[in-house]
């Protein structure tokens, strides 16, 4: 994107009024109902070629799991301070609540392949690990996010002082960045992650970063804008100074995802508020939409052909049964989970 159009753009939004709960618990619902959204179009594009409607989502999908993966650690984060023995039973409470929808989607997944004639067996399985792949088109997120609750509990969990949590859950972060390169996994298992940790920098400190925005907004708002338009051409630059490595790439895309999630922070969230009935439904959704429309996409893709016309009525078709199907997931797990803790209390 061109420099001044993305500066027009920042400075249009700049003449919005704020948005003062911007990292409310409402605001944030509604805009994981959004990014969801965001990463269906993502995915989209990458099937649909017909018109350039879609171009600007192809990029799009790893500046949207780095605003995720920032959520994820602010919620956490704040959580973590505001309730008494948060982390009691953690990761129980955590992982309760993506096993089951994810054991469930699994199941749907399995089932397709096989009538598919796509023979389950263990070593179907193990070359998916090997190529760092899972049965659900794109549920490496999840392997992810289970990995940073237990980095989260373990780093706050036996340390007192904040700091020294945040440089371990860092530590532990940067290690799963250098051993998913060394296992030779895709770029996206570990291209944006990074946004956790600033996740945890700005709820810790932010009351500071409030003040300092709220004092310099003009000026930040250009300066990250500036920022982005630099970073968004990391490759060029690596090129250019010889530093080609894997290591070098990912340093680089974490910088890129961790400047567009400052600028969609300071520049959107902090001017649009996403917190409306509509999105914030999605949002209490958008771990099963996520799972479920890449399986909705490859079975309709099997009757699409492409024409302006077919693209329209495709993404809409795709949208639809996903966002059908992710509510039905959603309320079966509600179902199972309020059984099993009715027979829990009942012991």
């Amino acid at each position: 994107m061109d420099i001044v159009i993305l500066l027009l753009i920042t400075v249009l939004i700049y003449l919005l009024p704020q948005n003062r709960e911007y990292l409310s618990v409402e605001s944030t619902s509604g805009l994981r109902g959004f990014l969801a959204l965001g990463i269906i179009f993502h995915h989209l594009s990458q099937l649909v070629k017909t018109g350039e409607e879609f171009s600007n989502f192809s990029y799009m999908g790893t500046y949207i799991v780095s605003i995720f993966f920032f959520l994820s650690a602010y919620g956490l984060y704040v959580q973590n301070e505001s309730r008494e023995n948060y982390l009691d039973n953690f990761l129980v409470k955590r992982l309760s609540k993506i096993i089951l929808p994810f054991f469930i989607i699994s199941l749907i997944y399995m089932l397709y392949r096989s009538v598919n004639g796509q023979l389950m067996d263990l070593n179907y399985f193990i070359n998916l690990f090997k190529k760092g792949s899972t049965i659900i088109y794109n549920g490496w997120f999840v392997d992810i996010i289970i990995l940073m609750y237990v980095f989260f509990y373990i780093s706050f969990k036996f340390f007192q002082k904040r700091f020294l949590s945040i440089i371990l859950n860092t530590i532990f972060i940067v290690c799963y960045i250098c051993l998913t390169i060394k296992l030779g996994y895709g770029f996206w298992w570990y291209n944006s992650i990074l946004a956790f940790v600033v996740g945890l920098i700005w709820a810790k400190n932010q009351n500071k970063i409030n003040r300092v925005i709220d004092k310099y907004y003009f000026i930040t708002i250009i300066l990250i804008t500036i920022l982005l338009f630099f970073s968004h051409k990391y490759d060029i630059l690596l090129k250019y100074i010889h530093m080609e490595d894997s290591y070098s790439y990912a340093l680089a895309a974490n910088l890129d995802s961790i400047i567009f999630t400052i600028y969609f922070i300071i520049v959107f969230l902090k001017k649009i508020n996403f917190s409306n009935v509509y999105l914030s439904l999605i949002g209490r959704i958008s771990f099963e939409l996520y799972m479920i429309h890449g399986l909705v996409i490859s079975m309709l893709e099997k009757i699409y052909t492409p024409s302006r016309l077919n693209d329209v009525l495709f993404t809409l078709l795709v949208l639809i049964v996903s966002l059908i199907l992710a509510w039905i997931i959603n309320k079966i797990v509600n179902w199972i989970t309020q059984k099993v803790n009715k027979l829990h209390n009942q012991q």
